[in-house]
């Protein structure tokens, strides 16, 4: 199987390569054909990790508007691409499980071990863009200083929630529909002295009560985006949420949210972040209601 990088993804001009298309589509076909037939998609089987390692690769190169185009309006992605995605989540949730097992049984200090896992690097950078741009909008509302946020889909390690108390100091509530999820992140909050500071529900995001909360992170893995959104919109009085999608060929990995939906639902798309073709691979939207943008004007 040819292994794509950005040497082989590069292009002059806007010529697309129909060969080169056929070619990803291949590499995309042999990773997903394995990932349906393994029963073992944890961290244990190294077939798995190392398959959707060079995916993730993959992912951060550079392709063309016209290339991305072609190769996710291709039959086999149309019909494959949320089976290949559930798969992918289904890893990385394990590999998430794992690590919190890992964290609570080991002696050592729990912030030593979660800041030298290997996705920790990756996790700053793109919190620290959602904060920098966070605080641009806080600067301009008071009231959202020191309020709390809530986070929906945290998983077994909360990593992103930690990182928000430990660089804003600010009390954070994680949502997530899976005990097992819950289960774990609780136990890693509580190794790390942080459970008064970082709380776990378990409840779907699209039924909780967001009316004493204006900041909400929407992960990347919640697949009920618009349905979570349409909770905020209706409970939260004015809500500024920090949504995690995925742009270009990134969206092979992880579900891009429809911004066209948004603005059916009422919400304006007020700023955005970019990934990192070295580090990160989601893009964030920060979404306003649309009312309460004009009554602010």
């Amino acid at each position: 199987m040819e292994d794509f990088s950005t040497a082989t993804t590069s292009h002059t001009g806007s010529t697309l390569s129909i060969q080169k298309v056929d070619g990803f589509i291949d590499f995309i076909r042999e990773i997903n054909e394995f990932l349906q037939k393994e029963d073992d998609l944890s961290p244990a089987n190294r077939r798995v990790t190392n398959r959707i390692g060079r995916l993730s690769q993959q992912l951060r190169a550079y392709y063309s508007p016209e290339e991305v185009k072609a190769v996710l309006s291709h039959e086999y992605m149309v019909l494959n691409q949320r089976m290949l995605q559930d798969k992918l989540s289904q890893a990385e949730f394990l590999a998430e499980l794992a690590d919190s097992k890992h964290i609570v049984r080991a002696e050592d200090s729990a912030l030593d071990i979660v800041t030298r896992l290997p996705y920790w690097t990756i996790y700053i950078a793109l919190v620290s863009e959602e904060l920098s741009t966070f605080r641009q909008f806080i600067r301009q509302d008071d009231r959202m200083e020191n309020s709390p946020v809530v986070f929906v889909g945290s998983g077994p390690i909360p990593l992103t929630p930690i990182i928000l108390h430990l660089f804003s100091n600010v009390e954070v509530i994680c949502l997530d529909i899976d005990p097992a999820a819950c289960e774990a992140s609780c136990s890693v909050l509580e190794k790390m002295g942080l459970r008064t500071k970082v709380s776990v529900i378990m409840k779907n995001g699209a039924e909780f009560d967001y009316s004493p909360y204006n900041r909400i992170f929407v992960a990347s893995l919640v697949q009920n985006k618009l349905a979570v959104l349409g909770q905020i919109s209706r409970t939260s009085q004015s809500p500024l949420v920090a949504v995690r999608t995925a742009e270009g060929m990134r969206q092979i990995m992880y579900e891009a949210i429809d911004e066209s939906q948004l603005n059916m639902q009422g919400w304006r798309v007020a700023a955005r972040t970019w990934p990192d073709a070295k580090l990160v691979i989601n893009s964030t939207l920060f979404l306003e209601r649309v009312d309460n943008f004009a009554a602010s004007d």
